[in-house]
């Protein structure tokens, strides 16, 4: 009895000090979607976790300045790399654009602190602008290095920039009528930023709206035309954090300081090389920078963990991580398809009650569904915030249709004369709908729950641009880095569950449709 009660005490003490070392909250470190914000933030990761003996979790990727700004701003994270020209112009919203450095950062740094609460760290130490790409064997750009050399007419070229340039104070329809060129509106395609060198260098487009310290830049033999007349603004990056956040963990400010000049534009340029061309992951690239410059201890990794592995291999050493999307995927899904079934089943017979509000709400959900996923996340962003929730609520919306739907068909399909048979034997509406309409429809009602679950699970993989995680993570991570086996880490595993569901809902249906139907069902 009394070692029985030590044990007690032992475990108990044991769950209050886990449960006091858990008190401190791991900062969340976010980034945009692209190469160079994915490495700065595994950088910060790894001064926090390993310098400063901080926990941290790298929440790397969100879809955009504005998608990771809410998060800031929500609190989904706790800090994350901007840049000066970025904020001035993107988020403040700011039209006489400023050139000098020092004083857009001041004023950057004033209005978010007095409308956002939020505080710029020092620089960086590098300035990454946007630059005109073009390839340097391209005839018709010889001899001209500054964009005020370009013909006025560039109608017979193709031209493409990432999305989020197109729509910017600072992007395309501004430059072009700075510089006063005229495109062809045919000849002008919003990209994603990791496929733009790779239409480049394929000769798919003429030229390109880049950022200067894209390692690709020389690796795919491009080169950059000058912006001579000074259009774009200082781009210095920085980190963005909010005060109440300094307030609550003080040693952001030195793990911030640790940041102050540290990198320069050509050390920048290597380190997105290294990832975009090389194929090293961002993590090693940060830490190899880490160790050379001698914040963090031990030996720089020469060697990259992704050479010459083929995608089987590369699956098995990512199998932890594959593990955890995978999970995060399977939640997203599940979570989603039950809620919607939850209501659909019972609002698809309810509208078979009440004929007259089924072409109203078939209409609402028709609407829902032609809604592009990407657009209907942005609108629920601001009203729900970022990360699981905008997920989960997105996913059931794309759920709804084919649910009510086929529950509505299924029902009103059933033949009158069974209705007509039952209640002459006597049995209640509610008797009926459960013995003899709802069996009859089965088949139909579960081809919809078919059709739901792989929408469900195809669509999932976009939750990881609002920070929900799932097999969509390592997709964009390739997708921006140009990495088919990252592309490939999500893709397989993301197709392998839908089939995989769907084959388990097939089995099912045979198991609970009854054997006079699936004959019927033959004939």
């Amino acid at each position: 009895m009394r070692m029985y009660l030590i044990w007690i005490l032992f475990v108990l003490s044991n769950l209050s000090f886990a449960q006091k070392s858990n008190d401190i909250n791991p900062i969340k470190v976010g980034s945009k979607i692209f190469t160079e914000g994915q490495i700065l933030g595994e950088m910060m990761t790894l001064v926090l976790n390993e310098k400063l003996d901080h926990p941290a979790t790298a929440q790397l990727n969100f879809g955009g300045t504005k998608v990771v700004f809410d998060a800031l701003l929500g609190e989904d994270i706790d800090i994350y790399p901007e840049y000066t020209g970025t904020g001035y112009v993107f988020i403040l919203k700011k039209e006489n654009l400023i050139r000098d450095p020092e004083r857009i950062y001041k004023e950057v740094a004033l209005a978010y602190k007095e409308r956002y609460q939020i505080l710029w760290s020092p620089p960086m130490g590098f300035n990454n602008s946007y630059a005109l790409v073009v390839r340097k064997d391209d005839p018709r750009f010889s001899g001209i290095s500054k964009l005020s050399q370009l013909p006025k007419d560039l109608r017979s070229f193709r031209y493409a920039s990432p999305h989020e340039f197109m729509e910017r104070t600072d992007g395309f329809r501004s430059f072009k009528d700075f510089y006063q060129f005229q495109f062809d509106p045919s000849q002008i395609m919003g990209m994603d930023a990791g496929l733009m060198y790779s239409a480049l260098k394929e000769k798919q487009v003429d030229m390109i709206m880049a950022y200067a310290t894209d390692g690709r830049i020389e690796a795919y033999h491009l080169k950059t035309i000058k912006d001579d007349l000074h259009f774009f603004p200082p781009y210095w990056a920085a980190w963005n954090f909010k005060e109440k956040t300094l307030k609550k963990y003080p040693i952001l400010k030195e793990a911030t300081e640790l940041f102050h000049n540290l990198i320069s534009e050509e050390e920048m340029i290597r380190m997105n090389a290294a990832v975009d061309e090389y194929k090293r992951s961002p993590k090693e690239v940060a830490r190899n920078f880490l160790i050379k410059k001698g914040i963090l201890t031990g030996k720089v990794n020469k060697k990259s963990s992704h050479s010459k592995r083929g995608v089987l291999e590369f699956l098995y050493q990512k199998r932890f991580y594959l593990y955890k999307i995978m999970k995060e995927h399977i939640q997203l899904s599940s979570l989603s398809l039950f809620l919607a079934i939850l209501i659909s089943l019972p609002l698809g017979i309810l509208l078979t009650r009440y004929q007259k509000i089924s072409g109203p709400v078939f209409a609402v959900i028709n609407t829902l569904q032609t809604i592009p996923s990407l657009a209907l996340l942005g609108l629920l962003i601001p009203l729900t915030g970022i990360g699981f929730v905008p997920a989960i609520t997105a996913l059931f919306l794309y759920c709804l249709l084919p649910l009510i739907r086929n529950t509505y068909t299924g029902i009103q399909g059933v033949d009158s004369k069974y209705i007509e048979a039952s209640k002459g034997m006597g049995l209640t509406s509610f008797q009926i709908l459960k013995t003899v309409e709802i069996p009859l429809a089965l088949p139909v009602i579960l081809a919809g729950v078919r059709t739901s679950s792989v929408i469900v699970i195809g669509t999932a993989t976009l939750a990881a641009l609002v920070g929900a995680g799932g097999l969509g993570e390592p997709i964009f991570r390739g997708v921006a880095t140009i990495n088919s086996s990252l592309i490939l880490l999500g893709a397989i595993p993301s197709a392998l569950l839908a089939i995989l569901v769907d084959k388990a809902l097939s089995l099912a249906e045979r198991k609970l449709i009854s054997k006079g139907l699936q004959l019927q069902e033959k004939r």
